[in-house]
């Protein structure tokens, strides 16, 4: 898939971005792509485009289905994410600013009258398949611009792959197994595509070729820790589960990031101790969180989940209300009232000042919005202030006052 996967919470992230629509945490610096867009399109693409649609294979099992997932797929009481692909409701289609849709009619001009030209219809179907994951009717847009790239060259790499994804999103096994083998067939070093083909294997119940291919992955790219987590599930659903968590301790190893150690290692934790498979040892803990609001015994280094009181008072309107969000809200630790009328929400790992300012401005508003509706249901009359704090440092973040903020700007 055309997406790198964010440290934090594993969603997929979009070649160049810089900030995980997901999570907030940072994914590097952009990188180079054939697709690139034009300065002109890029900010707003990039802010808007972003993907946040799934997590890695280890947080997101459930008994049903006991197949791998593949990125913005929404396993049952698990991690709550935005809901895509077969097992879940599509996700609700996001209308598109005019300038965003201008722009992708004048890509869509310029490849009409170039034909030809390989490098414009690349970009073009990039753009429309970026869209597609906001809006699915671009989907069909994206198809036949990368049928005409194959069109052109039965050997193109951007069309093989583009339409192998998009079967792939369409739960279309067999149409993305025969896109991602002729592309494999030109560069067959590709891990993304080579993991993705093993998990369209498996899906076909062909675990053997499923774990055939995660390894040759991991043969000529060891560091490819995405292979290692679907290995692992893989395994867990064979009955082996000695490999299972075999390779999911090498994953461990592999990241860098504290957090996504800290889960792998409550989620073996809990499957050892209790002799559980790891889908029910996942699905043991979303249900602890979700009944307590904190990681369940046993697993003190899993980071805590957020939970929020009935909104039968106007504090408890307020902390559902930034608890609620489907972004931030997993980063709440906890909000601390100093008043009546002020509040901190202490967060970690939402690194405002690394958003796109249009989704910055954008959350704030929302955030005003739902406090001033807040206290026209409570009858709050006085001006009431929220500061939003990176809890590791202390320093805050941002301000939130409906008397100054709000959607509208």
């Amino acid at each position: 898939m055309p997406f790198k996967f964010c440290p934090e919470c594993g969603a997929a992230v979009e070649p160049g971005a810089r900030f995980c629509g997901s999570c907030g945490q940072p994914v590097g610096a952009p990188a180079s792509s054939r697709g690139a867009l034009p300065l002109a399109g890029i900010v707003t693409l990039v802010s808007l485009l972003v993907l946040g649609g799934g997590f890695w294979l280890y947080l997101r099992l459930a008994p049903e289905p006991t197949r791998p997932l593949k990125p913005g797929e929404t396993a049952p009481g698990v991690m709550a994410g935005p809901p895509a692909g077969a097992t879940g409701q599509p996700h609700p289609p996001m209308e598109l600013p005019e300038d965003i849709k201008n722009y992708m009619a004048s890509l869509q001009k310029e490849a009409d009258a170039n034909p030809e030209d390989t490098q414009k219809w690349a970009t073009l179907a990039g753009v429309y398949y970026r869209a597609s994951r906001l809006d699915p009717s671009y989907a069909e847009k994206a198809v036949a611009a990368y049928q005409h790239l194959v069109d052109l060259d039965a050997e193109s790499l951007d069309g093989l792959r583009g339409l192998g994804n998009l079967a792939y999103d369409r739960q279309d096994r067999e149409g993305a197994i025969g896109y991602y083998e002729r592309y494999l067939a030109a560069k067959p070093g590709d891990p993304e595509v080579r993991t993705d083909l093993g998990t369209m294997y498996y899906e076909t119940e062909r675990p053997e070729r499923a774990i055939a291919e995660y390894e040759r992955v991991l043969a000529t790219s060891p560091t490819f820790y995405q292979a290692y987590f679907n290995l692992a599930v893989v395994y867990d659903a064979s009955g082996d589960r000695e490999a299972s968590h075999t390779a999911l301790e090498k994953a461990r190893d592999l990241t860098t990031d504290e957090n996504v150690k800290q889960r792998i290692d409550a989620l073996l934790q809990i499957a050892r101790t209790e002799n559980l498979p790891l889908t029910q040892a996942a699905q043991r803990i979303a249900a602890a969180a979700g009944a307590s609001g904190a990681a369940p015994a046993g697993a003190a280094n899993a980071p805590a989940a957020a939970s929020a009181p009935p909104a039968d008072t106007f504090r408890g309107a307020i902390e559902q209300l930034f608890r609620g969000h489907r972004i931030a809200g997993p980063k709440v630790v906890s909000i601390e009232w100093a008043s009546d009328d002020r509040a901190r929400v202490m967060m970690a790992g939402f690194p405002m000042d690394q958003m796109p300012e249009v989704m910055k401005i954008g959350y704030l508003g929302k955030m005003s919005d739902g406090m001033k509706a807040a206290q026209e249901r409570f009858e709050v009359g006085d001006p009431v202030v929220v500061e939003l704090v990176d809890q590791p440092t202390g320093v805050v973040m941002a301000t939130v006052d409906p008397t100054e903020t709000s959607s509208d700007q």
